[in-house]
């Protein structure tokens, strides 16, 4: 009778211990162990991904000739506080390849000189390849699919943008300019200045504190080694010229949040760089001209943009 009651002990003791071997919800084993994805890594740890917060409000967009403007409201966003330099580009560009996305321009640069050699159809698919790949929800589509290939015309040049997605996006030439312009809500930097410049582009003695440009550089310069303007965002006039989402064309009438045309023969580029040799003209927040989209230069870039 005693074996019995020992061997019967033994055995509900057994019982007992395998039960608490079992894995619960929230108990050490049963937590996800798996690592970050390594690439994503690598992109956090890459410096001048910062966004500014842009405050919503409306302005007076004139162009660079002074006498074209219209009342824009322009939405809270944010804008990339730099131009995108080729070391992020880059980074994203593996991820994306390995992942189902195709360029036709590797892009060109190093380090944290703001890449160059990209087409808007390639800075768009990079854009959404960085939305994916940080788990935002990408922007451009095509026939409701994420477009993911800078080679396919059609889909590039017919994308639709959902602006009120969160993933990263290039602004569109409102935006740009009014963060270009942007001091303090009430006063705007005029037409003919440079981003954070306080006297016309032809006059300032300070125009070489905010740009990189023909007078002071023959060549990309790295992002950020400039005097920022009052949102905190660099570059806005000079060193690349920079991609923005609108075909070209003329101002409409009083508009909020407006995206340019349905369709053009150029895609909006802005902000002037290095290479232009009519020197601090083309700085001006008000210059604007227009850029075939499967066009890639040397002295163009972007900086991204994304909806709050």
């Amino acid at each position: 009778m005693k074996k019995v009651l020992i061997l019967l002990i033994v055995f509900i003791s057994v019982l007992i211990a395998v039960g608490c071997k079992k894995n619960t919800p929230g108990s050490p084993a049963a937590t996800n162990t798996s690592t970050p994805n390594a690439t994503q890594t690598v992109i956090a740890a890459i410096p001048y991904t910062d966004l500014a917060s842009v405050p919503g409000g409306t302005y007076t967009q004139t162009d660079d000739t002074g006498t074209n403007s219209f009342s824009h409201t322009i939405l809270t966003f944010k804008m990339g506080k730099y131009q995108v330099t080729y070391d992020l580009w880059h980074a994203v560009y593996q991820w994306a390849v390995a992942n189902g996305y195709t360029f036709v321009d590797a892009g060109a640069g190093s380090g944290n000189m703001p890449v160059t050699n990209v087409s808007w159809r390639d800075a768009i698919v990079w854009c959404n390849a960085y939305s994916q790949e940080t788990g935002l929800t990408p922007c451009y589509t095509y026939s409701s699919a994420v477009i993911k290939d800078s080679t396919n015309a059609t889909a590039c040049d017919n994308a639709v943008c959902t602006w009120t997605n969160n993933g990263y996006r290039l602004p569109s030439e409102g935006e740009y300019q009014y963060a270009a312009s942007y001091i303090d809500g009430t006063n705007w930097t005029p037409y003919n200045y440079a981003s954070g410049d306080t006297a016309p582009y032809n006059t300032s003695l300070t125009i070489g504190n905010y740009c990189w440009y023909s007078a002071n550089c023959s060549g990309t310069q790295a992002v950020g080694g400039k005097t920022a303007n009052a949102l905190g965002i660099y570059d806005m006039s000079g060193n690349v010229w920079e991609w923005c989402w609108d075909w070209y064309g003329t101002y409409p009438g009083t508009s909020t949040d407006y995206r340019g045309p349905a369709s053009g023969s150029g895609r909006v580029v802005r902000g002037g760089s290095y290479y232009n040799g009519g020197g601090a003209v083309y700085l001006r927040v008000g210059g604007r001209y227009g850029y075939v989209p499967n066009g890639a230069y040397g002295y163009l870039g972007f900086r991204f943009a994304r909806t709050n």
